[in-house]
């Protein structure tokens, strides 16, 4: 009984698909209509649902990834928050504190890679010996290094470890990697580990790691800034909160400890899933309710449609019914149609999806899009899925039902063709909601566009157009000393000038909108020094000459610098941008005042000679900093 049971309903389900594939079929442009509006709402909601489960949603690769968060550095007086942190405050942090199971640190950068006869860059990590046992992650071949191997190491007998894809890609996956000899940036280093496979911390191009080589013996504190990041685990059963009170309570007793170092200097703490999802997770959660709206819109919008074809196909029901058809039967076929059109609609918007899904990548900020691989894959199929038959239910149930409980008797004389009764207040009901839904959406449209386009109108202070950049990465091995390292960058872009098209080439440290880059604190001679915790920042960018040239940004008042300039027997000279004299200088004049930027153990003072217009160096939407420009050779 039961296998002549299942096989009734198997019989039963196909002929409801028979039927409405033919219904579809000879109605082409409702089917089409319909299933593209359907496919246009499901495709946005599973875009943005795709980046955000990757981002927000999906549990981090991480065992007891709720437990992980950032440390930082934060100078709460200045606005400054999250923040890279010194090497001196981390030693302090670790012995001092009670909530933490382990705390590591890490600094990302790039290097050039060389085996054999293969050299390639590649990202890189450079991290404590803690750092693998905080995300309790395991080597895939080989071992991690030690602290003793972690402590400021020898080159010759340097370490490093080397991702999955890479021993893959170029190693072929075989076993001898392990104690191969390579060179990451021309030095010496022995391969001793494999990471697992589809192992990442933050950014997914990373493929060597190496020691940090932090010392607790020295006073970083004296000799360095802020320049690391560092992770930490909770402890079991403590909460963000209460880590976040013992830490402030550890930073304002360093405040007290070093004045000079940390006066108005303390801690932040952020959870890893936090940090990763940075300034996108706003965004991504407006976004995904408006795509929730779009697709409520989509799905008034077919209901509508199938309500209207109904009303058309009344007159057949009723006879169908009067033949004998029951109303559960009716209802049955009518939904199937609905979901039919909803797989149909599902199928063409994970199409959709993969398209938006780059849209959306193309406009995120690197740091986001680096840190996870966003993609459409079995789990987003699955949610296609589930939405597709949703919505065919949810939005085929309601004009199913109407359409069964019709009168038989005026829908055989032709009432079919009226639109009242419960059919006709429904469907002004999807109506009204679907105009309610569509002025929502085009209302944050419109002030998005607004935003857009003010932005849009604030100038950057540079010409970006017919601007190329590139990085280049030299190898800290061979090029040690300074003449070397500015020898290489003048030929290169002595030879860069000669090729076809390009009409000016220079070099900086740091690009604009590329990140905080390097930042310090500035001494003014002739005013008295700043109290501790007021010293006065600026970013700081070492350039080649013909750099605010290249860039289409004006030297308003004093030179550019020149080629004698950039000679390391030539006195310390800095061009500063005009933020820096509104806020420093005041009214005073700027060309001939000497400053001192801290960025070495000598730091003498050298003259102001330009004064270069303002870039909005961090972002379009932040005033420019303060800034000092000096050039490669002082570097």
């Amino acid at each position: 009984m039961r296998d002549q049971s299942t096989a009734s309903w198997v019989d039963s389900v196909a002929r409801d698909l028979k039927y409405a594939a033919r219904t579809l079929r000879r109605n082409p442009g409702f089917a089409i209509t319909a299933a593209l509006s359907l496919a246009l709402g499901l495709g946005a909601s599973l875009a943005v649902f795709t980046v955000t489960d990757n981002l927000l949603i999906r549990p981090l690769p991480y065992p007891g990834a709720q437990q992980l968060v950032m440390v930082w550095d934060a100078n709460l007086a200045r606005g400054i928050s999250r923040n890279v942190v010194s090497p001196g405050n981390y030693f302090d942090w670790k012995a001092q504190n009670d909530v933490f199971e382990a705390m590591g640190a890490f600094r990302p950068s790039r290097a050039v890679f060389m085996s054999g006869e293969r050299v390639e860059e590649l990202g890189r990590q450079s991290v404590s010996s803690e750092f693998f046992d905080i995300l309790r992650v395991k080597p895939y071949r080989g071992r991690f290094f030690t602290a003793q191997e972690e402590r400021a190491p020898a080159v010759s007998e340097s370490v490093v470890i080397i991702s999955h894809r890479l021993w893959r890609n170029w190693f072929g996956g075989d076993e001898s990697a392990i104690g191969r000899r390579v060179q990451v940036n021309s030095a010496p280093r022995t391969v001793i580990g494999v990471m697992p496979p589809g192992f990442t911390f933050r950014d997914r191009t990373i493929d060597l790691w190496e020691p940090l080589g932090l010392n607790p013996a020295e006073n970083y504190r004296k000799s360095q800034g802020r320049w690391m990041m560092v992770i930490a685990r909770l402890k079991d059963g403590v909460r963000l909160s209460q880590a976040q009170a013992e830490m402030n309570a550890i930073a304002s007793r360093l405040a007290s400890a070093y004045p000079e170092f940390n006066a108005n200097w303390t801690v932040d703490l952020e959870t890893l899933r936090d940090s990763l999802a940075g300034s996108a997770k706003m965004p991504l959660l407006v976004l995904l309710g408006a795509s929730g709206l779009l697709l409520a819109v989509a799905c008034a919008n077919a209901a509508n449609l199938l309500l209207a074809r109904n009303l058309a196909k009344q007159r057949e029901i009723a006879v169908r019914a009067s033949l004998g058809a029951g109303r559960a039967r009716v209802i049955r076929e009518l939904l199937t149609e609905s979901l039919l059109l909803s797989l149909l609609g599902g199928a063409v918007g994970i199409l959709l999806a993969k398209w938006m899904v780059r849209i959306l990548l193309l406009l995120a900020p690197d740091s986001v899009t680096l840190a996870a691989e966003v993609q459409v894959d079995l789990r987003i199929y699955a949610v296609a899925l589930l939405l597709s038959l949703l919505t065919g239910t949810l939005f085929g149930l309601a004009p199913s039902l109407a359409a069964a409980r019709s009168d038989l008797t005026i829908a055989l004389r032709g009432g079919s063709r009226t639109h009242t009764g419960k059919s006709g207040a429904l469907r002004l009901w999807l109506a009204g909601a679907e105009i309610a839904m569509t002025v929502i959406l085009l209302t944050g449209a419109l002030l998005l566009f607004q935003s857009l386009t003010g932005l849009q109108s604030i100038r950057s202070g540079l010409d970006p157009s017919h601007l190329l950049t590139f990085r280049v990465n030299l190898p800290g091995a061979r090029y040690q000393e300074v003449p070397k390292r500015t020898g290489f960058f003048a030929r290169a872009i002595q030879e860069l000038r000669k090729l076809p098209g390009v009409r000016m080439a220079s070099a900086v440290s740091y690009p604009p909108f590329s990140g905080p880059g390097a930042g310090t604190w500035v001494r003014i001679e002739g005013k008295p020094p700043a109290k501790p915790g007021e010293e006065l920042l600026t970013l700081v960018r070492v350039v080649m000459p013909d750099y605010f040239r290249t860039l289409g940004v004006p030297v308003k008042r004093g030179r550019d610098f020149s080629e004698a300039d950039n000679k390391p027997e030539s006195p310390p000279r800095f061009i500063v941008n005009e933020a820096f004299v509104r806020k420093y200088l005041g009214g005073e004049e700027p060309l001939g005042r000497r400053i001192s930027v801290l960025m070495a153990s000598d730091n003498p003072f050298g003259e102001i000679t330009g004064v270069a217009g303002d870039i909005r160096e961090l972002s379009i939407e932040k005033d420019a900093e303060p800034t000092v420009y000096y050039p490669h050779a002082k570097l």
